[in-house]
């Protein structure tokens, strides 16, 4: 019940109560603010200015720094298996960072995508269908909580089996900071590490589950539309003029439904790039890490950094696969309408408007990769090609060898 209270989003509305789309997005959209990301509120300008350049100062800009000045300058003293778990975490906070700035770049598009969500809001008036957008919000709100465990999981996991062994969980460089001088360094390298961790894995939250969560609403709206297109001159009541006036508003909504996704699509496009660009690496880093060296705390670790890594482009790219079969259902239900007996102007109009639904909707990754479960497949199989060319070159056997000798 309190939780009910703390977080209403999470549950579903009764049917009775209005819909708002946007809710999908509503404990999303408040963690993007507290990314730091958004225009300063003037009521705590100076908090909040000095809280967004101490998230993004270490998280954003400092630590993929860090990781690579910390290999250059104590790369010797690296075990294979704590090198990998660096490896790993290198790469994708290189590209958390870099999904970081293209969010903040076009953040506004967010609250463009959800003002267009509640004009589709307005064509929502039966009972049965408020519920079906109730569901949709409810879900999508569990979905980005499920993903922030996931996340921060990972990064308490990491911490505690690194300073259960008595080292910083990365060996980032900082200044004035060496661990293996005293307890205090340590304590203060991993308490470091770990909240620019959290800080990039909170910002990885949002900029990885955003397309999840307004692609979700959207899909609600789906099979609603496509009732509306299958009812379209069915009324014998109807008369010429209000049968076209009712397919005039059907193209209104289908032209509403692409401004959403015209509106996201360079967000997405730039964000899954990224992503698609170094999940094989990653996943092969840490698929050696499992196998070949780590023992039980950082393989638990490894595992739950691995599932992290796959909530990032695998959901996603499901939902847009279910997103282009929903399409394919509106230019069915459109011809199946009752149109046979309409007059020559519904005919024209309705056999144009059939051309434009049979062109499915769909995001390209910077017009490069078309965003679906094959493209998730092939980029995820490139993880094994590195684990298999790693296994070859008996890279694992050396790295252990050279650490036994020293």
């Amino acid at each position: 019940m309190y939780l009910r209270k703390l977080f209403p989003a999470l549950f579903t509305q009764p049917e009775d109560s209005p819909v708002r789309s946007r809710d999908g997005t509503l404990y999303l959209l408040r963690c993007v603010f507290l990314m730091g990301v958004r225009k300063p509120p003037a009521k705590f300008f100076v908090a909040y200015v000095l809280w967004s350049f101490a998230l993004n100062f270490f998280s954003t800009f400092y630590q993929p720094i860090g990781f690579l000045t910390g290999y250059i300058s104590h790369l010797s003293e690296f075990s294979p298996g704590e090198f990998l778990t660096s490896l790993q975490v290198a790469f994708n906070a290189w590209s958390c960072s870099t999904k970081v700035l293209i969010v903040w770049v076009l953040v506004k598009r967010f609250d463009e995508a959800n003002a267009i969500l509640d004009e589709m809001d307005r064509r929502i008036t039966e009972p049965e269908e408020r519920l079906q957008i109730h569901r949709a919000v409810s879900l999508s709100n569990r979905i980005f909580f499920f993903f922030m465990a996931v996340y921060m999981i990972y990064a308490t996991n990491t911490f505690l089996s690194a300073i259960f062994i008595g080292r910083p969980p990365y060996q980032n460089y900082y200044p004035f900071l060496d661990w293996r001088s005293s307890t205090l360094h340590l304590a203060l390298q991993a308490g470091l590490e770990y909240f620019a961790m959290a800080g990039a894995c909170f910002q990885d939250v949002c900029v990885d589950c955003y397309p999840v969560n307004f692609v979700l609403v959207l899909r609600a709206h789906m099979p609603i539309f496509e009732k509306r297109l299958r009812r379209l001159g069915t009324s014998p009541a109807e008369s010429q003029q209000q049968r076209y006036e009712r397919l005039v508003e059907c193209i209104q909504d289908h032209k509403v439904i692409l401004r959403f996704v015209d509106c996201l699509r360079p967000v997405i496009s730039g964000t899954i790039f990224v992503q698609f660009l170094v999940v094989g690496l990653v996943l092969g880093f840490t698929l050696i890490n499992i196998v070949l060296f780590a023992n039980m705390g950082s393989a638990i670790a490894a595992l739950s950094f691995m599932a992290a890594v796959l909530l990032e482009t695998t959901p996603f790219c499901i939902l847009c696969n279910y997103l282009t079969e929903d399409c394919n259902k509106l230019g069915d239900a459109l011809f199946q309408s009752n149109w046979i007996d309409g007059e020559k102007r519904y005919k024209n109009a309705l056999m144009y408007f059939l051309q434009k639904l049979q062109q499915p909707i769909t995001f390209m990754a910077m017009d490069v990769f078309p965003i679906s479960v094959g493209t998730n497949i092939s980029v995820t199989k490139f993880s094994f090609s590195v684990f298999t060319l790693v296994k070859q070159m008996n890279i694992a056997e050396k790295l252990a060898k050279s650490e036994m000798e020293e």
